[in-house]
């Protein structure tokens, strides 16, 4: 058990949650993140947000910035447009010569 925060969280239209830990993020009911889910990252939902769990084992990774749209569209090769901090992609699933914002 633990004093941190904890996220329930929900894969899709799935009914069945999974706790994470919310760690220094600030976390609302229906926001979307990135957890580490078998040595890569999915966008999940945010469930419920909890004060204790004994199942949570993994961090949230950070927050998902990016809307609905933004989230399906998607290169001719299958490729996404956008990453989860909300930056263009190009075709390759690299930073795109079009944004102008540098980390």
């Amino acid at each position: 058990m633990s004093d941190q925060k904890i996220v329930a969280v929900k894969f899709g239209e799935s009914e069945k949650t999974y706790d994470y830990f919310a760690g220094a993020f600030d976390v609302a009911v229906g926001q979307r993140v990135m957890v580490p889910v078998r040595g890569r990252e999915a966008s999940v939902t945010i469930a419920e947000v909890k004060d204790h769990s004994d199942a949570a084992k993994l961090t949230i990774l950070r927050l998902d910035v990016r809307t609905d749209e933004q989230r399906a569209a998607k290169h001719p090769n299958g490729q996404h447009m956008w990453s989860p901090d909300g930056t263009l992609l190009n075709e390759n699933g690299k930073r795109s010569v079009f944004d102008d914002v540098d980390r």
